[in-house]
């Protein structure tokens, strides 16, 4: 982990995941914006239901996960909000979050439809390319077929994948065999 402080010369911001307590996620993001640091907690709407009556309600779309853009020097910061248990991380370093999956995760945010997320323990079926809608030019897995084609788009650096449901029109298929890992 130092290794990646040490190495970072320059000054560019990085989005970099923090995992938390669980339902401190919009708490912390909350405290982050007070004291001037961008984050970000992709949200879906759900519907709870109690004895009495039903109520739609935002959850996070990754539990105890935050994203937080900053230089990756200044990390520790976020450390000094209470329900920050840790940094993610990928092969053994700060998992650095590609802009292209922060943007994944708002468009998954704001589909409409309703959204699953998974681990990536999947199993790996064919791969597709998404050719149209707001997902075109991103690639999944086939986790399911019906009408709708269920694609699993992988984010690298953290263990959830966004599940959602396309159209067969709206995909192309990269390869004909099936990978089953």
């Amino acid at each position: 982990m130092d290794e990646d402080i040490h190495k970072a010369t320059d000054v560019e911001k990085t989005w970099i995941a923090f995992y938390t307590r669980p339902r401190f996620e919009v708490g912390i993001a909350s405290q982050l914006k007070k004291i001037g640091i961008e984050s970000y907690v992709p949200l879906r709407r759900e519907c709870h239901q109690w004895s009495d009556r039903k109520k739609w309600v935002n959850v996070p779309l990754i539990p105890s996960y935050v994203f937080v853009y900053l230089d990756i020097r200044n990390y520790f910061r976020v450390f000094a909000i209470n329900g920050v248990i840790r940094v993610v991380m990928f092969n053994g370093r700060i998992a650095r979050i590609r802009d292209n999956d922060i943007e994944l995760l708002r468009k998954v945010e704001n589909y409409g439809e309703p959204v699953e997320v998974v681990s990536q323990d999947y199993n790996r079926n064919e791969e597709v390319e998404i050719i149209n809608g707001i997902f075109k030019g991103y690639s999944g897995h086939v986790i399911s077929v019906g009408s709708k084609y269920k694609i699993c788009i992988r984010i690298e650096e953290i263990e959830y994948s966004p599940v959602i449901e396309i159209p067969i029109v709206d995909i192309r298929h990269r390869s004909r065999s099936v990978v089953v890992s």
